[in-house]
């Protein structure tokens, strides 16, 4: 694996680019148009398209995880929760359309809460806090960014609900848990994509990991005194409910 410049990048023919983050992405596919390009660290909203519109040329390893495995995380630790409060805009709305439909599949049911503005961001979430076991946070930056968690995460904490996702990362900052895949299993199928497409000049469709680790927060769970699996046991319960039902999210 060699790191390339922006001029070797425009010339490049026939060799496959693997870029890490949306941003490096979109400069080596404005570099140069006919690259294949495989993206690490991009959610499926962001690559879809890319990869509509040039199937076998661009792909990627999906580093969001799907909301269903999110959803039946939440549901592993609370197995009485039936409703699921989701927060959105009106950009970002159709993010959560596949998991509504998938969600009375496993005994679940969700209602989006619209923040039309800001300024009242608490107020919607209130209301939603109101009629969820627990809040499902997406990869939505409109909504959770460094600027918002804080004041959503401590909204929650105050009114004894739980918040699911949207990564690891926030579950350090006060999130219950958020399932996650292994960096190593990342990579691993990378390779798998790249052995693709030297044996065909294509890449398989942009991808899932098959496995995923849970993350949680002991300390708040203890703080809300809620019974917390291990993460093994966690993540163990989730890959059963898929299994049975079956992972429409990663067909």
């Amino acid at each position: 694996m060699t790191e390339v410049s922006d001029d070797q990048l425009a010339t490049l023919e026939n060799s496959p680019v693997i870029t890490v983050g949306p941003a490096a992405f979109s400069k080596a596919r404005q570099a140069n148009r006919s690259a294949a390009i495989l993206a690490m660290l991009v959610d499926r909203s962001f690559i879809s398209a890319f990869a509509e519109r040039s199937p076998g040329q661009i792909s990627a390893v999906l580093y969001d995880v799907p909301l269903i495995r999110q959803a039946l995380t939440g549901k592993a630790i609370l197995p009485q929760a039936t409703k699921i409060a989701l927060l959105a805009t009106a950009d970002s709305v159709e993010l959560y359309e596949p998991l509504i439909d998938e969600l009375p599949a496993y005994g679940m049911s969700a209602r989006i809460f619209l923040v039309e503005s800001n300024d009242n961001l608490i107020s919607t979430l209130v209301r939603a806090l109101g009629y969820g076991d627990f809040l499902l946070a997406a990869p939505d930056s409109a909504i959770y960014n460094p600027r918002t968690i804080k004041h959503i995460l401590l909204t929650a904490y105050r009114r004894n609900q739980i918040v699911i996702g949207p990564t690891q990362a926030y579950v350090k900052a006060g999130s219950l848990a958020s399932s996650y895949a292994p960096f190593p299993e990342m990579v691993e199928m990378a390779g798998s994509f790249l052995s693709t497409f030297f044996e065909t000049g294509a890449y398989p469709e942009p991808s899932y990991p098959k496995e995923f680790r849970v993350e949680v927060n002991a300390q708040v769970a203890r703080s809300l005194n809620i019974p917390l699996p291990s993460r093994e046991d966690i993540a163990t319960r989730v890959d059963r409910q898929l299994a049975i039902n079956g992972e429409a999210s990663d067909e």
